[in-house]
């Protein structure tokens, strides 16, 4: 990855969660309460995404709802090259550089693993420049310290991390790969001070650099006037297939699929690919009714606040036809048929009663999980959802002037040929304009954003060499095929 004076914009920000002994220490016997009933025990780890993101200098906007902001001083790694299974010995060969950042947080009583609203707001996540890796910085013994208004009001050290920078690439390596341009927040330290509105804030961090920026009120924000906004530019029913060494649009063919050059080719001759180039892309937990009485003998709380956001990286993905991997050793491995709404306008804000107009379309969706790595149910960490290769999201993509009602289409799986899992769009706790008015009332949607809806109840363990079909009528029937370990030498 070319390093320049500004942070690489195509990649994965994540952040993590109580690596700093003293950030685990100072919540005491919370985390032994439900919903949690223990200390994480591997990384926990979240997604900043794109609309987070600002360089330095920008200003970060106070939400009128948070009179203060937590200012996450922490140290970013800046992923060089492909990390995959990555060992504790030459994990930091993987490392090509170091960013200065600021995980803005709402101020939250969440033990950990906090809601979406209060991480993923427009600019909550300042990053400063690139400062290339080297030997003579050690990224376990940097002294980190923020300014407010020019007094230093809070100090901290990578020293204090629970797992060291080796041990945290080895460990989240282990399940997900991390990409060139991707960014690995270490953590932050306990006592993270707060500022308002009007506040000037530099963070330093010894050897790597200065960001600072100002907080402004919602109410100082003045709109100016901006060029139209994009949108998505897929228009009938499509697909991504690569053949022959390229990329290629295809339609649907009597004997297959036809790419655009008119070349016709059977399904099977072809690698799909997720059928459009996929932004972020959110997911919903426990969002049918089924679904959470299914599992109530096992949640701890049955009734929810607010919609159960989480986000899942591109690592994630893969198209219909491909393989998954079941980790042996798993006692409890499940899809999760789901309908995956495609944004296709920029949403911001947006009232219940106009959020259809800023959907392009349809896709169905297959969301493994590994029940094993699940520590709870309400932010589940992404060792149980973000695995490579976990996410499967096709054949088409459904324009959605072809889908009549997307609130009333049957959802089935199919495992080896026998149908197990079989509902209803009905059946959504928070409909697509209820997710769409929520998650646009903190963050802006952007064009090519995926939101993955939920599943209903009827998930059942599957197994290596298990075909598990997931089907939404009129939207597409998904095929993908379960693998385990020793294809690939564990």
């Amino acid at each position: 990855m070319p390093l320049s004076n500004s942070l690489h914009t195509r990649g994965t920000v994540y952040g993590t969660l109580l690596n700093h002994r003293d950030a685990l220490a100072a919540l005491g016997d919370q985390v032994h309460a439900a919903p949690y009933k223990a200390p994480p025990k591997a990384p926990v780890l979240y997604i900043k995404p794109h609309n987070t993101w600002v360089s330095p200098g920008a200003a970060v906007v106070v939400p009128a709802d948070a009179p203060e902001l937590e200012m996450g001083a922490t140290l970013g790694l800046v992923i060089g090259r492909t990390a995959c299974r990555a060992n504790v010995a030459d994990a930091l060969s993987f490392v090509a550089g170091y960013v200065v950042m600021n995980d803005i947080s709402v101020p939250h009583a969440a033990v950990y693993r906090p809601s979406m609203r209060f991480k993923c707001r427009d600019g909550f996540c300042p990053m400063g420049p690139v400062v290339p890796a080297s030997a003579t910085i050690n990224p376990d013994a940097l002294t980190i310290t923020v300014a407010i208004d020019g007094t230093v009001v809070h100090r901290s050290s990578t020293a204090g991390l629970i797992r060291p920078v080796a041990q945290l690439l080895a460990d989240v390596t282990e399940f997900m790969t991390l990409h060139p341009g991707d960014v690995l927040a270490v953590g932050v330290a306990a006592g993270a001070p707060r500022a308002r509105a009007g506040q000037q804030v530099t963070i330093a961090i010894e050897g790597i650099g200065e960001l600072e920026h100002t907080l402004v009120a919602k109410t100082d924000v003045t709109t100016a006037t901006t060029p139209a906004q994009p949108v998505f530019s897929l228009r009938g029913k499509t697909a991504r297939v690569a053949y022959s060494g390229a990329i290629h649009t295809a339609t649907p063919h009597a004997t297959g699929v036809q790419l655009a050059d008119g070349r016709v080719l059977a399904e099977a001759d072809v690698e799909w690919l997720p059928p459009f180039e996929a932004g972020t892309v959110i997911a919903l937990g426990l969002n049918y009714a089924d679904h959470v009485k299914e599992l109530s003998k096992e949640l701890t709380v049955t009734t929810q606040d607010e919609p159960l956001a989480f986000l899942k990286s591109a690592s994630a993905l893969i198209g219909h036809r491909a393989s998954t991997r079941r980790p042996n050793g798993v006692a409890f491995m499940h899809y999760e048929c789901e309908l995956a709404v495609v944004i296709g306008s920029t949403a911001k804000n947006v009232k219940r009663e106009d959020a259809m107009a800023h959907v392009a379309g349809y896709t169905v969706a297959n969301d493994y999980s590994i029940r094993d790595y699940l520590e709870n149910y309400y932010r589940p960490n992404l060792r149980v959802k973000n695995r490579d290769g976990c996410t499967v999201l096709g054949p088409w993509f459904v324009p959605a002037s072809e889908v009549p009602d997307p609130h009333n289409l049957t959802l089935r799986t199919l495992v080896n040929g026998v149908e197990t899992q079989h509902g209803n769009t009905t059946g959504l706790i928070s409909d697509i304009p209820a997710l769409i008015e929520y998650l646009s009332g903190f963050m802006t949607l952007q064009p090519g954003d995926v939101i993955l809806t939920g599943t209903p109840d009827g998930v059942v363990n599957v197994n290596a060499g298990d075909e598990v079909v997931t089907e939404i009528d009129g939207i597409g029937r998904l095929i993908n095929t379960l693998v385990g370990d020793e294809i690939f030498n564990v």
